[in-house]
Formats: structure tokens, C-alpha cells, sequence
């Protein structure tokens, strides 16, 4: 430590015309430090009160505190870096290299991290429209859950079975994103299967019943309930309940098991998958071919042995 303070030493004073240097130019830009000083001084309370209005404004329009905090540091850095170059500048320091050199440097910043830009500037976006804020419950792609946080990276989703799933930013301002928060009612899409065999009027009949009886079912007389779809093993009914939105998942359970103690009550089949197979044997002796006809279900095998003429 010693002999590095002595060399310190030895380079500042052992030439006199370093020292006397430096004094000139000290005292020939004594007028310019000293307005660069008072420039850097009026400055930072100059740039104080741009983010102070900053965040008056932010806070009538009901910004994010997330949001208000990295605006005002993205405003702070960027007036100080301003007042920086002002004050080199007042100094008689040319600044065009220094800005070609920031240019640069965050030119090739910006090709390094180029994803993590998008997904920051993403991520303010979202702080910014607030398309929707934590607590909400959003759906992006085949992830439906709860908003736990907005970071400036990533969006964490916490779904029903609590798993934590750290969206980037990016992909939920590129893509659909539903937001369920911001509707106080939702359509419940229930289809229900009944075998061809079934009164289909009879079928409906039962399921307005269901619906009637559930007093959080808001639409009861105007729901939309019909035959959908001809399927290849049975008759679809579709239905549409409108319920309150906190109500969505426990009318949706309450109605499906209310179907199913009807439809076993009154007779309904909820028909399973069912496969045909024809299978032709050829009588050895006279050439004929003969047909078997097997109808296989999940539940149960009929063969009908008749042959064809």
C-alpha cells in the first residue's frame, strides 16, 4: 500500500508542470465550474419537481404504484444523464463523442437483450392500460388463473391447483388475453348428451326445470337451450345460464350433478361410445359369403349371426 501512495506521489509532484497545469486551467474555468455546479445544483431540484408532477399526474389518472415507481426512475435517470452532458457541456467538455458513445453502448445493449427490452417495455404497457391489475382472473392461451404480480419481466398466474406460472410480458400484449374480472356476469356453455332412443322435448323440459330451481341462474326464461349437434352416438343439447361471475364454477358443478341425478331419475341415457364391426367369413364349401354383424359397446356385445343373401 505503501509504495503505491509513493508513486502516486512521485508522478504528481516530481514534474512541476502537472500541478501547474492543472492550477491554470482551474482558475481559467473557475467561472464555468462554478456555473456547473450551480447548474447541476438548480437542476436536480428542477428534475425533483418534474417527477413530483409526474406522479401527481399519474396518481389523478389512477396508475399502478409499480407503474409510478418505474416511470419516475425511467424520468430521473434519463433528466440526470440530460444534466450530466448540460454541465460537461457549460465545462467546455465537447459532449458529441460522449452521446456517440451512449449511442452506441446502448445500441449494442439493445441487440444483447433485445427479448428482455420487449418484455420490459411490455411489461410498462400493461402497468400503463392496465388491461388487467393483480387479483384478477385472466386467461392467456390454456392458462387461466389469478394475477399475483406484474413484474417488469414476467406476469406470475397462479392457477386453481396453486402453481405459480411466470407469463413473460411480451406474449400477453401480442396475444389474446381474456379478462374475466371486468365482467359481472358470464355465460355458462353446457352441452349435454342423450341417446337417440330419448324424448328430446322431454329431455329439455327436465333441464329448464334444473335451471328454474337454481335461483343464481339469472336467465331461466330467456336461456338458449336447443339441440346443437346430431352426434355419432348421441343428441347434444346445448344450453347457456347466465350467472353472476363469482358464481361461474360452483353453478357449473351444482347444475352438471343436478342433470345427472334427472336424467338417471326420469330414464335419460347418457349413451356411451359405441363401434359397428362387419365381419364376412366365405363357406368353404359352396364359395357363399356370409356376414356377422357386431355391435360392441363399452357396456355390453350383440352379434346378430343372420346370414346375408
Amino acid at each position: 500500500m505503501d509504495n503505491i501512495f509513493y508513486s502516486a506521489s512521485e508522478i504528481l509532484f516530481k514534474d512541476a508542470n502537472v500541478l501547474i497545469n492543472i492550477r491554470d486551467w482551474f482558475f481559467s474555468q473557475a467561472g464555468n465550474i462554478l456555473l456547473a455546479l450551480i447548474t447541476f445544483w438548480v437542476g436536480r431540484y428542477a428534475i425533483k419537481w418534474v417527477k413530483n408532477f409526474a406522479v401527481r399526474i399519474m396518481t389523478k389518472a389512477s396508475y399502478d404504484s409499480a407503474a409510478m415507481s418505474f416511470i419516475t426512475q425511467i424520468i430521473n435517470y434519463a433528466l440526470l444523464v440530460g444534466l450530466i452532458l448540460i454541465c460537461l457541456n457549460v465545462l467546455g467538455v465537447p459532449t458529441t463523442s460522449f452521446i456517440a458513445a451512449f449511442g452506441a453502448f446502448g445500441l449494442g445493449i439493445g441487440l444483447a437483450l433485445q427479448n428482455n427490452l420487449s418484455n420490459l417495455a411490455s411489461g410498462l404497457l400493461i402497468l400503463i392500460f392496465k388491461p388487467f391489475r393483480a387479483g384478477h382472473i385472466i386467461q392467456v392461451r390454456d392458462t387461466i388463473g389469478s394475477v399475483k404480480s406484474i413484474q417488469f419481466m414476467y406476469t406470475i398466474i397462479t392457477t386453481r391447483d396453486q402453481r405459480n406460472v411466470y407469463i413473460p410480458n411480451s406474449i400477453l400484449t401480442s396475444e389474446a388475453v381474456t379478462n374475466i374480472a371486468y365482467t359481472t356476469e358470464r355465460l355458462i356453455p353446457f352441452v349435454f348428451d342423450i341417446g337417440y332412443n330419448n324424448d328430446h322435448h322431454e329431455a329439455i323440459k327436465i333441464l329448464k326445470k334444473i335451471f328454474a330451481n337454481d335461483k343464481r341462474v339469472l336467465n331461466p326464461k330467456t336461456m338458449e337451450i336447443g339441440i346443437s349437434e346430431f352426434g355419432d352416438n348421441s343428441v347434444r343439447i346445448a344450453a347457456y345460464a347466465r350467472v353472476k361471475s363469482r358464481d361461474f364454477v360452483d353453478v357449473k358443478y351444482s347444475i352438471m350433478s343436478d342433470v345427472k341425478d334427472a336424467f338417471d331419475k326420469y330414464g335419460i341415457d347418457i349413451p356411451y361410445p359405441q363401434r359397428v364391426v362387419h365381419i364376412q367369413n366365405v363357406d368353404n364349401s359352396t364359395g357363399e359369403i356370409k356376414g356377422i354383424k357386431k355391435k360392441a359397446t363399452e357396456t355390453n356385445v350383440t352379434i346378430d349371426d343372420s346370414p346375408k343373401s
